[in-house]
């Protein structure tokens, strides 16, 4: 018995404490693992940048020693000091333009970041020999082809380095995953042996209860048995007034529990609508952050591309038109690339809305869905601006949204029309569309997370502004979305306007 009594409150604590241990263990060779994974990948960063500031002092070289005078040759050497920087930080250890790197500890990659320093040496003797000699040192000489020699040497041994750096990330990459995968295996073992130790110790405590519940029934039974022959009815009366005495206490304390069960779901309910808001809002500012990424470093990376693309097609022979073809073509594609950046940046975080206010920030959202996706918009609207506080003129645009992107996604439709009117003291928003339409009661009736997350989210946002809203649908016969909000600061002019955005 003590045995039994030792391995049930002992054994298992000790068990989860072994395997809580084993996992931290997991996790932080896990961690170590993702650690090496960042440091391999500001290394492929550098190597990458390395290769960038030598084929850009390469061209800018040959350009500046070719007679063009735009090119100063203090900033031509700026790339050169670059590149020597970023191997010194390979070999020993520094800051990058990506973070801080680890010098590199593998034999076999420090020897070739000593190669390509040593190449970089070899072309700065030959790239000063040409300076000191530009008459003797020009295209086709001997010099020439040494120059290009060498600067080709060291791309080539950038590229097989950025190429055993990243096969080593991807070694790391899989180890890593496959130490999750035993992380999840040694969890997935403590939740089925915990839960079938819970459910055999529940069996035998309902077994357990089952055979007290029995024996107290017989108990009371007889009980009243023998109490049937010795008491009196007044005695049993009093029992049964007692009883019921009794009972109604016990009731009076449930409804006083039930009422403050009540008063607690309300308050969780403000606690959870105050949550909601405040995750809205990191939303809105992560979107802004992520927008601003794309529109200032990706923007203008791709433009400087651009141009340095560009800048190489003006510099191809006549004989080169293939090339000059497919330079062409890159630009296309950038061109193309840009404006997809630009596009997602705007989406993610509409500056028109701060600029110029809710009005024209709708008008603009409902002229890009009706440009990019090939749907007849009708948008018929009040001048709404000034009526409701920043964080509310947001919450209003990302409602409309959706329900657009609903329409695209789900609808089929080939018109839609947006109406925004002001009826006392609440302004009413409806979008309505000539799609497939669906099943009201049909979609009411499932779960909130089997409707998905965009009617939901709409839901919330206008509860959270103190508004309501209705939905309409039928099979075939479209859909209809309204919700009002009331107003929320009042303006002393109020105007309509009406517009309209076609195919």
């Amino acid at each position: 018995m003590n045995r039994k009594i030792f391995l049930q409150w002992y054994c298992m604590p000790v068990t989860v404490l072994l395997l809580g241990a084993f996992s931290v263990v997991l996790l932080v060779w896990t961690d170590r693992i993702n650690e090496k994974q960042r440091v391999n990948f500001r290394t492929v960063e550098a190597v990458m940048d390395l290769q960038i500031h030598i084929a850009t002092f390469h061209l800018w070289f040959e350009q500046a020693l070719g007679g063009d005078l735009q090119q100063d040759m203090k900033e031509v050497w700026e790339d050169y000091d670059r590149a020597v920087i970023l191997t010194d930080a390979l070999l020993k250890g520094g800051e990058t333009e990506h973070g801080p790197i680890g010098h590199l500890i593998d034999t076999d990659l420090r020897n070739q970041v000593e190669e390509i320093t040593s190449l970089l040496t070899t072309l700065k003797t030959v790239a000063l020999v040409r300076m000191r000699k530009p008459g003797e040192a020009g295209i086709g000489t001997d010099l020439d082809h040494e120059f290009d020699r060498v600067f080709g040497t060291i791309m080539v041994k950038a590229t097989g380095l950025e190429w055993t750096v990243q096969a080593e990330s991807l070694r790391n990459k899989e180890q890593s995953k496959r130490l999750f995968l035993g992380i999840t295996l040694v969890w997935t073992m403590i939740v089925i042996v915990s839960t079938l130790g819970l459910l055999n110790r529940e069996r035998k405590r309902t077994s357990a209860e089952n055979g007290l519940l029995k024996a107290n029934e017989q108990l009371r039974v007889q009980a009243e048995e023998l109490k049937g022959h010795r008491e009196h009815l007044a005695e049993m009366v009093e029992k049964r007034t007692a009883e019921l005495s009794s009972a109604n206490m016990r009731l009076q304390q449930e409804i006083s529990e039930r009422m403050r069960t009540e008063e607690a779901l309300k308050e969780s309910q403000k606690e959870l609508r105050h949550i909601s808001s405040r995750l809205l809002s990191a939303e809105e500012e992560v979107r802004r952050k992520i927008a601003r990424e794309l529109h200032d470093e990706l923007g203008q990376s791709l433009t400087l591309m651009k141009f340095q693309v560009r800048s190489i097609e003006k510099k191809l022979r006549g004989d080169q038109a293939a090339l000059k073809e497919e330079c062409g073509n890159i630009l296309l594609y950038t061109n193309t690339v840009i404006e997809n950046v630009r596009r997602l940046s705007r989406d993610l975080s509409p500056f028109i809305l701060e600029d110029l206010g809710l009005t024209r920030a709708l008008q603009w959202l409902t002229d890009n869905f009706a440009k990019n996706y090939d749907i007849r918009l009708v948008l018929d609207l009040v001048n709404i601006d000034h009526l409701f506080s920043r964080s509310a003129q947001t919450s209003i645009y990302r409602i409309l949204q959706e329900a657009l992107t609903n329409i695209v996604k789900h609808s089929g439709a080939g018109s839609a029309s947006v109406t925004v009117r002001r009826e006392e003291e609440k302004i009413v928003f409806s979008i309505e569309d000539d799609g497939k339409g669906f099943d009201v009661t049909q979609v009411s009736a499932q779960e909130p997370a089997e409707r998905g997350l965009g009617l939901a989210g709409m839901e919330e946002r206008v509860s959270m502004l103190g508004g309501s809203l209705a939905l309409w649908s039928e099979p075939g016969k479209g859909m209809r979305i309204s919700f009002s909000i009331p107003v929320q600061e009042e303006k002393d002019s109020y105007g309509a306007l009406s517009h309209h955005a076609g195919r």
